[in-house]
């Protein structure tokens, strides 16, 4: 009787018998609930009878999440392989709670989440039930999202998915968040309402995927809706900036999770791949810049380029015919009053931190400057707001002290009391110098951009220069550097002395001392108008100021702004680098082919051989100047006419003969002795700084056997071997090496295929990584906001 009526009860309970058997762990799961749940997940019906599929599996799902987590724990399979169908299916409420599922199971068991994370079927279910209709679905997705990401692995893999562009046209299409960037309140909503949650949630789970996809992934969404989401994005964050400002601003559980820096990465990274949203071909800059001749350019390499300064005037008539004059002249409002003009380049300033000289993984700066991204600019970093007095009293003295306005390292957080300190500081004399311009915006990108392909350099920086009528901003000095200085506004009068040392100073080396000699006699003096530009070599010493001495130059009020165009040569990039890299060329093929390379003895001799030739061209191109200038054969010269071949020619033969120079420099002075001493020393003192500049040599290919690899940014290691391989039989080390270098300077080859071509590989790896650069810190300045 008791058994017949628990049978009866449990009959009539019907589908509840169901829930009980609902439990993922039950052994009767794919008899009772997956008929149910595949039935559910097949039908296109609301229908809300509690007898329909869709209600049963919904009750069913419910009792799934109400079990202990344990029970979630591993998933059965045909659950799993059931999923994608129901978080497809038209049912909000199943779709929503198969979500749910998903969520709690990656929350009971990280290595369970990182499988359905890397489910491709799931993961595209997931981007379908982001694009549903029912907010609740959607919400419940986003949430799932963030929970199967609690893994590195789990992130990575959504965020390469269909996941993630969906989820970026979702929030482009989030009326909400419109509304959120559009509002001109300085508060947050009050009321927490359903609209203000699911923006919230769409942003968060964007920045996170974004942040967590690999590069290649980023490339390949759409780039439209790239441009769409950035443009957005940028503009939350800059609403978020200024609600933390605001003294209204409490920072709520409802509120955005992300934190800025993580929604200026999302933004950087978006970035990087996107075309510039201004644009000049090589030929342009080269024509306004250099002449409208072909030849033009290769008469400024041959004649001036790291020889000589040069002037060129550009007549009132047609500087504003100029597309990149009026570019430049358009971009900072120089039309309009000084506080205008200084409010023009001021306006939504971020900070832009270095990037080290030999980084080619966009990725490790990002780790590298992990939580500043985005962060205020900061003094001497940034900007530089000073002057130099006494202007006639600088003779005897070769170089004076400059006076700042604002203290070393000051952060300025208040865009427009930090504004207005700028104007009164101009006003009482005051240069203001902004540094990184083609980070800043996108037309001097565009002209950095042109001009680094044009000279075959990674990468051009530019600085602008505003000062007041009267004054002199920055001392007398030079630069390790090469400018193209021009005039955009006003004159200014330049005083530029000859270079007296043959050798030209580098990049990231420390500056000589003036030595106070140099007489104002003895320099020369040019007055730039507006238009004009002025070139001046690294190395030479130069002042300016706007006291031109002309009164009837008053247009302008007597002040100035110039923009420096700064050609810097990086060490991988002078004629030594040259040399390095043909060496480099030289060893690999030697080891891959020649039967006197057969033996590994042979090779690690061949490697040995060469660290010390590197050192010995290190050691001589410290005393003889051909070796610090650039090279330029990776040069994105004009296409030749018949007007323009002889100097074209002219041009490359001259990189040849370079070239050909500096080989028998090595063959001649190139000392073994000197290197090896040099190296005896780092290794005896345990210290390798003085081998660190051999760390770029890392970025070109080694082949052959792995042990057989120079680990260039652990060099003492291959130091220390290498005085050990040696100091047995000095003699004989010497023969050795004087034969390995002959044979070097006699078989090398200036071609494409050798040291040519694994220049310009090497040049292209610098320039994308200084692009990517330069395209996220031209999205953070607002360059891809429509």
């Amino acid at each position: 009787m008791n058994r017949s009526g628990k049978r009866k009860r449990r009959k009539e309970r019907g589908d509840e018998a169901a829930d009980d058997d609902a439990s993922p762990s039950s052994a009767s799961f794919d008899r009772h609930v997956f008929p149910v749940l595949l039935a559910a997940a097949q039908t296109t019906s609301q229908n809300r009878n509690s007898c329909s599929p869709a209600a049963l599996a919904a009750r069913l799902l419910r009792r799934v999440l109400s079990r202990p987590r344990q029970m979630l724990s591993p998933l059965p399979d045909s659950l799993v392989a059931l999923l994608p169908r129901l978080l497809s299916t038209s049912c909000s409420s199943v779709a929503a709670l198969s979500c749910e599922v998903l969520g709690a199971a990656a929350l009971r068991s990280m290595e369970a989440g990182e499988v359905l994370a890397s489910d491709s079927c799931i993961a595209s279910g997931l981007a379908r039930a982001l694009g549903s209709r029912s907010q609740r679905v959607t919400e419940a997705a986003c949430n799932s999202i963030m929970d199967l990401s609690a893994s590195s692995v789990g992130r990575e893999r959504l965020a390469g998915s269909p996941v993630l562009p969906r989820i970026l046209y979702v929030f482009s299409q989030v009326e909400s968040i419109r509304e959120f960037v559009d509002s001109r309140t300085t508060k947050y909503p009050k009321r927490d309402t359903e609209a203000n949650k699911i923006f919230y949630l769409i942003t968060d789970t964007v920045v996170l995927l974004v942040n967590s996809c690999k590069l290649d992934k980023l490339q390949s969404i759409q780039k439209e809706l790239v441009r769409t989401a950035l443009s957005l994005l940028h503009k939350v964050w800059k609403k978020v900036q200024l609600l933390r400002s605001s003294a209204d601003c409490n920072n709520g559980k409802n509120q955005l999770q992300s934190r800025e820096y993580e929604i200026c990465k999302a933004i950087f990274r978006l970035s990087i791949d996107l075309a510039s949203p201004t644009c000049l071909e090589p030929d342009v800059v080269r024509e306004s810049i250099f002449g409208q001749t072909e030849s033009s350019f290769e008469n400024f390499v041959l004649a001036y380029w790291e020889r000589s300064p040069n002037l060129y005037r550009r007549k009132q008539n047609t500087r504003n015919d100029d597309p990149v004059f009026a570019a430049l002249h358009s971009a900072f409002n120089l039309g309009a009053a000084p506080d205008a003009i200084i409010e023009s380049f001021m306006e939504g300033l971020v900070s832009c931190p270095a990037i080290a000289s030999d980084e080619l993984d966009i990725n490790s700066f990002l780790q590298e400057v992990h939580d500043s991204l985005g962060d205020a600019i900061m003094y001497r970093q940034d900007i530089r707001v000073l002057r130099t007095q006494d202007l006639s009293d600088q003779t005897s003295r070769g170089c004076v002290m400059e006076e700042h306005f604002f203290d070393d390292g000051t952060v300025f957080l208040d865009e427009d009391t930090f504004t207005k300190k700028c104007k009164h500081s101009f006003k009482n004399g005051y240069s203001i110098a902004l540094r990184g311009m083609e980070f800043r915006f996108a037309k001097v990108a565009a002209i950095a951009s042109a001009l680094a392909d044009l000279f075959g350099q990674p990468s051009v920086g530019a600085n602008i220069y505003f000062s007041p009528a009267r004054s002199q901003g920055l001392a007398r000095h030079y630069d390790d550097h090469c400018v193209l200085v021009w005039q955009l506004l006003g004159c200014k009068k330049w005083m530029i002395w000859p270079n007296p040392k043959p050798l030209l100073p580098r990049l990231y080396e420390p500056f000589d001392p003036l030595d106070g000699t140099l007489e104002d006699n003895s320099g020369r003096v040019e007055v730039l108008h507006e238009g004009d530009m002025m070139y001046i070599p690294r190395g030479y010493v130069h002042e300016a100021h706007t006291d031109v001495g002309e009164p009837q130059i008053n247009a302008h009020g007597g002040y100035s702004l110039h923009l420096t165009l700064a050609i810097e040569v990086e060490p991988p990039f002078e004629w030594e680098g040259f040399a390095h890299i043909a060496l480099h060329c030289w060893v690999e093929k030697q080891k891959l082919g020649g039967s006197q390379f057969d033996k590994s003895s042979a090779k690690k001799e061949t490697s040995l051989f060469a660290i010390v030739l590197h050192v010995a061209i290190r050691l001589l191109s410290s005393n003889d100047p051909i070796f610090r200038k650039a090279c330029m054969v990776a040069a994105k010269l004009p296409s030749p006419s018949a007007c323009a071949t002889a100097h074209l020619k002219a041009l490359r033969s001259s990189q040849r003969s370079t070239f050909d120079e500096i080989i028998r420099n090595i063959e001649k002075n190139c000392s073994f002795k000197e290197a090896l001493e040099s190296i005896k020393l780092a290794v005896q003192e345990k210290n390798d700084e003085h081998f660190q500049w051999m760390s770029w040599l890392r970025h070109l290919p080694q082949e052959g056997d792995a042990d057989l690899r120079i680990d260039f940014c652990n060099i003492l290691e291959a130091l220390e071997e290498l005085v050990e391989a040696f100091s047995s039989d000095p003699e004989q080390a010497l023969v050795g090496f004087t034969g390995f270098k002959s044979r070097f300077c006699r078989c090398v080859v200036y071609e494409y295929e050798d040291a040519c071509g694994s220049f310009e590989t090497l040049l292209q790896m610098y320039r994308t990584t200084r692009n990517q650069y330069m395209r996220g810190m031209l999205a953070l300045h607002g360059a891809h906001v429509s």
